[in-house]
């Protein structure tokens, strides 16, 4: 009767700390008493996986809650952290013949950007400058079509 009692108390700690030495230590048995008795009956080794396994749920959902909340504030180090380990969930797969689906006359082959003569040049993203007292000419060519910037104002990317 008296292993029982310990028994439950100890499985009940696990449900919480999912830890064995920690529900040892809070209890008061040792490692090698858990181990034995997981040696010796098989439905208490299973009670054990059980209650580890119930643990450690519990605890990833906690973390789970925490890491919401931070995303919830707007640290971009969580947000990252969760997208980084949860692409799988939003994107979708690509086909097995994808790749080969890319046709090799495709491809930029040759990028030319114009810009205006003592002009300056909008910002694009975070870069901005200003133009050379000459003036330079960029265009983007592929292989199979050449883009003609003609419309475009000077100084704009195309």
């Amino acid at each position: 009767m008296k292993r029982y009692r310990k028994e439950s108390v100890f499985l009940e700690q696990l449900r919480t700390i999912p830890n064995i030495s920690l529900a040892c230590e809070k209890v008061g048995l040792s490692r090698n008493t858990i181990y034995r008795w997981c040696n010796e009956d098989q439905d208490f080794k299973e009670r054990l996986d059980n209650a580890i396994k119930t643990g450690t749920e519990s605890i990833n959902d906690l973390a789970e809650s925490k890491l919401i909340n931070h995303i919830n504030s707007g640290n971009l180090r969580a947000i990252q952290y969760w997208l980084d380990n949860n692409k799988r969930n939003y994107s979708r797969p690509r086909p097995k013949d994808f790749w080969d689906n890319i046709r090799e006359d495709n491809r930029v082959s040759e990028i030319v950007i114009t810009m205006a003569k003592d002009r300056e040049v909008p910002k694009v993203g975070s870069i901005s400058t200003e133009a050379s007292p000459e003036a330079e000419t960029v265009s983007v060519t592929t292989n199979s079509e050449s883009v003609d910037d003609s419309d475009l104002p000077k100084g704009t990317l195309c």
